[in-house]
């Protein structure tokens, strides 16, 4: 089909009249259908409050440049229909001569476990979550892995108690209630696969990613105290949404950010990566140190947090010690680093020989293939005896 552009900055395709939305001069032009612009203004106007309106509309305007100068030069030889899939809607538009027709857009509203913002009210039924246009509480929760938002909205408050106590506690939360950015990971090598995209910025990060980004531009809009706990997996798509949102904040939004506090909860990437992007955008550290599971092999080996914790755990005493703050001690750093350091190879999991016995290394290690099973991460496991019980109950079930 043949596209006429017009002066006035339209164009007649398929048949029908269309408005140029894009800026001239930057990458492929981009139209809505005429009698859709207003539509559009509507979703432009929105997005200045709405985090969920601001992703669509950046989303929409992203695709200028998403094909690249040899998807343009195709375009021009044969239509291409193309569809963009988001958090919970879809972007239906054709590429044809150097152009993007923009159809169908929106989200659907009617599915469930879908990734965004949720405001958790406690209730005689449990924990209830409504979606949530901005966040409307002090604290703030990305979750991990979890099999559902239910499961999600239940667990979350013992690990926000956890980085914010003593002011925050779970039965104060039940008062308050608090927010929960979801984050639909899914299971198995699909959630390992989002998580990497994430961690290593491929493609610009997942969908939940540039949602979530979004969300953190509006806020850092505003003047007031956010308190970001993230749990698993959600270290990931918190450090690539900072990623994204640092290319567009001003100075005097970043100094906004300097109200937020992030806490790290059973990280399964490096901390001192997402830790370098939270020092880009001026936020503090929580008043407790990480959580981190000494005997859980993906949070300490396969990340590296074996040594990232002491940095991560050092630059918080220092922080904090310029606030007044005496929650982090050297002490701290130096016990957890001495724990891991053993469990490396220099006591009981070391090979058995030099005196220590066949039986010893086995009952060590077996320990601490027990305490990789049965979900840890979803746990608070700060000692031995957290370590202890949940072996105990694992082997309890089976």
């Amino acid at each position: 089909m043949k596209v006429t552009l017009q002066p006035n900055g339209c164009a007649l395709y398929a048949g029908r009249e269309w408005q140029l939305i894009s800026q001239p001069g930057q990458g492929m032009r981009v139209f809505v259908e005429k009698n859709r612009h207003s539509a559009f203004n509507q979703l432009k106007n929105k997005a200045r409050s709405n985090y969920n309106a601001l992703y669509l509309y950046s989303q929409l305007m992203s695709l200028n440049n998403r094909h690249g100068m040899l998807r343009s030069l195709v375009s021009r030889a044969k239509m291409q229909q193309m569809r963009l899939q988001l958090e919970g809607g879809s972007i239906n538009y054709n590429v044809v001569d150097g152009c993007v027709f923009i159809g169908e857009f929106g989200f659907s509203g009617d599915e469930k476990n879908v990734s965004g913002l949720y405001k958790i009210t406690p209730s005689s039924r449990g924990a209830q979550p409504e979606r949530a246009l901005s966040i409307s509480t002090k604290h703030v929760a990305i979750n991990g892995a979890f099999s559902n938002i239910t499961k999600a909205s239940s667990c979350m408050p013992m690990f926000i108690e956890r980085g914010f106590k003593p002011e925050t506690t779970q039965a104060s939360l039940e008062k308050s209630g608090y927010c929960l950015f979801y984050n639909s990971t899914g299971a198995g090598i699909s959630s390992d696969m989002r998580q990497f995209v994430d961690t290593s910025s491929v493609s610009g990060g997942t969908q939940t990613a540039k949602q979530l980004a979004q969300l953190i531009k509006l806020e850092a809009k505003k003047d007031k105290e956010v308190h970001w706990t993230l749990h698993e997996k959600g270290h990931a798509v918190f450090k690539q949404a900072l990623n994204i949102a640092l290319q567009d904040l001003s100075s005097m939004e970043k100094s906004r950010l300097s109200k937020h506090k992030v806490f790290y909860a059973n990280p399964t990437m490096n901390l001192n990566l997402i830790d370098s992007y939270r020092k880009k955008a001026g936020m503090q550290l929580a008043p407790q140190p990480p959580l981190l599971n000494n005997t859980s092999l993906e949070q300490t080996w396969v990340t590296g947090n074996f040594l990232s914790e002491s940095i991560v755990s050092y630059r918080q005493l220092k922080e904090q010690g310029a606030n007044g703050l005496r929650n982090v001690t050297a002490g701290n750093i130096a016990s957890n680093a001495l724990t891991r350091l053993g469990m490396l190879g220099f006591s009981s999991y070391a090979l058995p020989a030099l005196g220590v016995g066949m039986a010893g290394w086995a009952v060590a290690w077996g320990s601490l293939v027990a305490s990789n099973i049965g979900k840890p991460n979803q746990k608070v496991m700060e000692n031995g005896a957290d370590f202890f019980n949940h072996i105990f109950n694992r082997l309890s079930e089976s």
